[in-house]
């Protein structure tokens, strides 16, 4: 059982490699390539360039005198209510953010104001009334 492909000079060894295959030359001949007339195409229409949209407008910034007359409504109140003042009128002039901040700063400044005379009042009743109890108490402390 032979193979009729190799050699019979040549003897197998076993772990013996096999010589590389020599391939047999080509026998044909490369087609030359196809001669079509050049294409016609139409010039591209392209649609009109899509640019992106417009960012949103960006909000008009907030009144500073406004954030300070809301901080110095707690602070100092008569400074809240001046300051809330002077930024309801900038606001309304050139339409800046910040109507909310300067009327809360002047409703609270014209509370917490209200609210420190109230204290003073009461303050001097409270001493009106210490001083007027004890002129007229009839105890004497004897040591």
């Amino acid at each position: 059982m032979s193979d009729p492909n190799q050699n019979p000079d040549s003897q197998q060894q076993p772990g013996q490699q096999y010589p590389p295959a020599a391939y047999p030359p080509a026998q044909y001949t490369p087609a030359a390539p196809a001669q079509y007339p050049p294409a016609q195409y139409p010039p591209a229409q392209y649609p009109p360039a899509q640019y992106a949209p417009a960012p949103y407008p960006t909000a008009p910034p907030t009144n500073v005198l406004a954030i300070i007359a809301l901080v110095l409504a707690f602070v100092f109140p008569i400074g809240g209510i001046v300051l809330g003042h002077i930024a309801l009128s900038q606001i309304k002039r050139t339409g800046e953010q910040g109507h909310g901040l300067a009327l809360a700063g002047t409703i609270i400044g014209y509370a917490f104001t209200i609210l420190a005379i109230l204290a003073v009042i009461a303050y001097v009743i409270f001493i009106i009334f210490i001083i007027g109890v004890s002129a007229y108490s009839n105890t004497q402390y004897q040591y």
